[in-house]
């Protein structure tokens, strides 16, 4: 090992390493988002609608930081595959920080310090695991990463000045204000330049002239575009949210803009190079490992998968993640009890896993973007084909940035397409015709435009026509059971409709309602009573007759055996609830008696 660590890292065993770094690293960023992570990429395809189109390039390119913006759906669409979105975060987190590490080199950095310059990218992981950070900020700081490189190369005066005044404004209109973090790497990149020829003249001028330059750009934009001057200062598709500007966006800027100069202000080192790098890898493990465990959010990945799974009609996939790790919240609990249903499973096992009430089937409709998806799900495969139609609309009509989604747009297809508007449907499917992923699929359904035999004879489209109702009437949250009840009356084979109605007077704990229903199922052919319902069956029962002599339901002997002797346990242990627990968790007495 050389004693200069300069020299140990420019021979070919220290460029070789460096490069392996950086793949390891893009490695890792690919297996996180690929097998850690996958639901994020997912939801953010969902919400966005990308359209081989020039409209759609002007209506994106004619605001600031539109051309990053445009290049980000382009990218997001590949989404549509997890280990697509995954592999091409990962190149983009790769070339900032080989960026990053350009331009600390130029400016004199030492190269010992090549394990720090994953850190800033780090932070902008970080910021990415939020699911309403958009790409295009990632985009973007590469577009200003690659313009403060450029000038790098620029010697004279005049050259820089002149590239200074084209590339701000360019800069700001293409990838949106970042322009504010390539300005501020110019300015102390020449104060850096400066304190070396103590001259303090030029440098004091490059940041007045930049300074205002910056500003100026957002405020002319203010004067032709009709949005608030905050959100052109602050960009405008960096974040779902317009109103919303988070400090790790900002904090991620700065840490950019700065770094290049930080690491250029260390001191080298000539011993122990190996020591010192090593010492760097330990610090970059345990920072980014605490940066990106506080940025993960398993409980939104956790809902963002089963919500993938359900849309996707991955129900044996969906059931067994379950299996593993039962769901806990309402929008995972939907998503559950349809893939239950589906399966034919939700009258034997819904007590099996957690249970929320009753907006675990069907949750109250809500004013936001993402909750009434799974709930339209439901709506969907039930048979209720307006009001899953309504949930889509609304739907994409509340998301944030006010994009179209491509879900959405799949789904108001089918159900207007169901639904016999057909001028309606080919307007959603011609918009779905010019995408990438959605384009077959879209083609292939407007061969069904018109031709009502081919719908009638689709599994789906053809079953759902006869399932849906025929007459009007005011759809009520509060009345969920009886519209249920009007769906099955209309059509006696829905057998999902007919379970969701039960198992909602279950899940509302009101058997009288379960036992007035019940017997409607008698023609539905089931081979035996399902599980819930003879534990409903059974408990009723019991609180009316001392044993089971005459009781006119076929009920399994061991229901008989576990009713009584959780019973005895209810009825004699003052701890009952934890007695029972471990036991009898699973089933509808235990729900019933103990679940709030």
């Amino acid at each position: 090992m050389k004693n200069n660590g300069e020299e140990y890292l420019r021979n070919s065993k220290g460029k070789y390493g460096t490069v392996l770094l950086s793949v390891l690293f893009g490695w890792i960023v690919f297996l996180y988002f690929w097998l850690y992570y996958p639901g994020h990429l997912y939801y953010q395809e969902q919400f966005q609608l990308f359209l081989f189109d020039w409209d759609y390039w002007w209506q994106r390119a004619t605001v600031p930081g539109g051309v990053a913006d445009y290049l980000s759906e382009f990218l997001i669409q590949f989404y549509y595959y997890a280990w697509a979105g995954a592999l091409i975060l990962a190149l983009l987190f790769v070339a900032i920080q080989r960026l990053l590490w350009e331009l600390s080199r130029l400016q004199g950095a030492s190269a010992v310090y090549y394990p720090f310059t994953f850190l800033p990218v780090v932070a902008l992981w970080y910021f990415l695991c939020d699911e309403n950070a958009l790409l295009s900020y990632v985009v973007a700081l590469l577009m200003a990463l690659l313009a403060a490189l450029a000038y790098a190369t620029f010697s004279r005066t005049w050259t820089k000045a002149l590239y200074l005044c084209i590339s701000i404004p360019l800069l700001y209109w293409i990838a949106g204000p970042v322009h504010f973090v390539f300005a501020g790497w110019v300015i102390l990149y020449e104060w850096q330049v400066s304190r070396k020829e103590r001259e303090w003249f030029t440098p004091l001028l490059y940041t007045v002239v930049i300074g205002i330059w910056g500003i100026v750009c957002p405020l002319l934009s203010s004067l032709f575009l009709q949005y608030p001057l905050y959100r052109l200062m602050g960009g405008l598709n960096y974040y779902r949210f317009p109103v919303v500007i988070p400090l790790s966006e900002v904090g991620v800027a700065f840490v950019i803009m700065a770094f290049p100069l930080v690491l250029s202000l260390l001191p080298a080192f000539k011993r122990r190079v190996t020591a010192g790098i090593a010492l760097q890898l330990i610090v970059l493990l345990i920072a980014s490992g605490w940066l990106i465990f506080k940025g993960s959010d398993r409980n939104k990945e956790e809902a963002m998968m089963y919500d993938y799974l359900a849309k996707n009609e991955r129900w044996t996939d969906l059931i067994n993640r379950a299996e593993k790790k039962s769901p806990t919240s309402p929008f995972t609990v939907t998503c559950l009890n349809l893939a239950l249903a589906e399966t034919g499973q939700l009258a034997d096992r819904m007590f099996e896993f957690y249970q929320n009430g009753v907006e675990g089937l069907l949750p109250e409709f809500q004013r936001d973007f993402t909750s009434p998806l799974p709930t339209g799900e439901v709506f969907y495969h039930l048979g209720m084909i307006n009001t899953a139609q309504r949930f889509a609309f609304e739907a994409m009509e509340a998301i944030p940035n006010f994009r179209k989604s491509s879900r959405c747009y799949k789904r108001l297809a089918e159900t207007n397409l169901i639904n016999g508007q057909y001028k309606v449907a080919a307007k959603y499917l011609h918009a779905l015709c010019k995408t990438l992923f959605y384009r077959k699929w879209a083609e292939n359904t407007l061969t069904y435009l018109y031709h009502e035999d081919r719908i009638n004879a689709h599994k789906e489209w053809g079953w759902l026509r006869k399932l849906r109702y025929t007459d009007d009437f005011l759809f009520s949250d509060r009345e969920v059971d009886i519209m249920l009840g009007l769906l099955f009356q209309h059509n006696s084979e829905n057998r999902m409709a007919f379970e969701y109605m039960l198992a909602y007077e279950l899940e509302k704990k009101d058997l009288n309602a379960f036992l007035k229903y019940y017997p409607l199922g008698k023609t539905l052919g089931y081979d035996h009573i399902p599980r819930s319902y003879q534990e409903a069956l059974v408990f009723v029962w019991t609180q009316q007759h001392s044993s089971f002599s005459g009781m006119p339901w076929s009920i399994s002997s061991q229901v008989m055996d576990e009713v009584t002797e959780f019973a005895r346990v209810y009825v004699r242990q003052k701890d009952a609830e934890v007695v029972l627990k471990g036991k009898y968790s699973t089933t509808f007495w235990y729900y019933l008696l103990f679940q709030k």
